[in-house]
């Protein structure tokens, strides 16, 4: 398994994670879908286009990009929509 794909207890506890979870259920799940889908990398700057998320969480194409600017507005990614690139700092 690779390293930079595990998700840290602390996800719940923590500062942004509890802000994550306090957006609700979209957000828990792309968040935790950032962090462990297969295109991440251990570097958290991947290529990443929303059919992406919507296919591979079932939320719609609306529903992923509405819950992915949610968890970047905390800070846990930065995502640029024109290029479909997302940024997650605490891979890196």
């Amino acid at each position: 398994m690779r390293e930079y794909a595990k998700v840290s207890p602390s996800f719940w506890t923590g500062d942004t994670g509890r802000k994550i979870v306090s957006e609700g259920p979209e957000c828990i799940t792309v968040a935790l879908y950032l962090l462990t889908n297969g295109h991440s990398n251990m570097l958290g700057l991947y290529y990443l286009p929303i059919a992406y998320i919507s296919h591979d969480t079932g939320l719609d194409s609306e529903g992923a990009l509405k819950a992915l600017r949610r968890v970047s507005a905390r800070g846990f990614c930065r995502y640029d929509e024109r290029s479909g690139w997302v940024f997650v700092p605490r891979m890196a």
